[in-house]
């Protein structure tokens, strides 16, 4: 059950420190609490964090943290002007691609497909913002803004919070034509969703981000096998090599 605006307002400031600039931010803390059971035990219990009304997050860049605040407190979140890449920078002119044919399905169940994943967005709470997604610009910094915060509601159980990064992701994802000249961003988000163990392995199935990836990469096979950096990446990450089996040799079963 939500807490009340005035429950919110009444409750008392709570201090994160965040980033390695350690950078204090003041919020109310019903607002965070309420995200989440461990969110509540952190800021509400008899825990050193939750005695003295501060918390450290060091491993939460400031962006990452404030994304999630504005989430908090409306329901959404958006990524910022600047992370997204000016093409008049580069003296190039924005291009709508049309969207591939559908490749040919072989006789049988449909095969799954990146499109036929569905994530639908969650009522947001609160009409205060709306928020700017800039679906249509696309890089490595756009990318990994919304996985940041995944791996944010991950760690701290914000369930609401990871649809709603599923979903503005898969959207992102589903504008892009990967070629060539993007495969280094496609690498760099499947790098950082990967490693340091920022989303968790799961003996059976696949974390949802994980698997929404993947099933991108599969589905873009025709330029990510024949990319030397892509190649690269799937030696050093045993985990995406992994998960990309599951869901190719799933294909491969329906297929035959």
């Amino acid at each position: 059950m939500s807490t009340s605006f005035e429950t919110i307002l009444l409750s008392r400031p709570f201090r994160f420190i965040v980033d390695t600039d350690k950078v204090p931010i003041t919020v109310h803390e019903a607002a965070v609490a309420q995200q989440s059971p461990a969110l509540a035990a952190l800021m509400q219990s008899e825990m050193s964090e939750g005695i003295a009304g501060e918390a450290r997050w060091d491993d939460v860049d400031k962006g990452t943290f404030a994304r999630f605040i504005q989430f908090v407190y409306t329901g959404d979140y958006s990524v910022p002007q600047s992370c997204v890449v000016d093409v008049s920078d580069q003296h190039a002119k924005r291009v709508s691609y049309p969207k591939p044919a559908p490749a040919e399905q072989p006789a049988g169940p449909a095969l799954p497909r990146f499109s036929s994943l569905s994530y639908p967005t969650p009522k947001t709470q609160s009409n205060m913002a709306k928020a700017s997604d800039n679906l249509g610009k696309t890089n490595s910094k756009v990318l990994l803004a919304h996985a940041s915060l995944y791996v944010l509601a991950e760690k701290w159980g914000v369930d609401t919070l990871k649809q709603l990064v599923l979903s503005k992701l898969h959207q992102t994802l589903s504008g892009v034509r990967l070629d060539a000249s993007k495969v280094q961003d496609l690498v760099d988000l499947a790098r950082y969703i990967y490693s340091d163990e920022r989303t968790p392995g799961l003996r059976h199935g696949i974390d949802k981000l994980r698997e929404l990836i993947c099933y991108y990469i599969a589905d873009n096979g025709r330029v990510t096998s024949e990319h030397a950096m892509f190649a690269a990446l799937l030696r050093e990450e045993g985990d995406l090599a992994s998960d990309l089996w599951k869901i190719v040799g799933s294909r491969i079963c329906i297929a035959k």
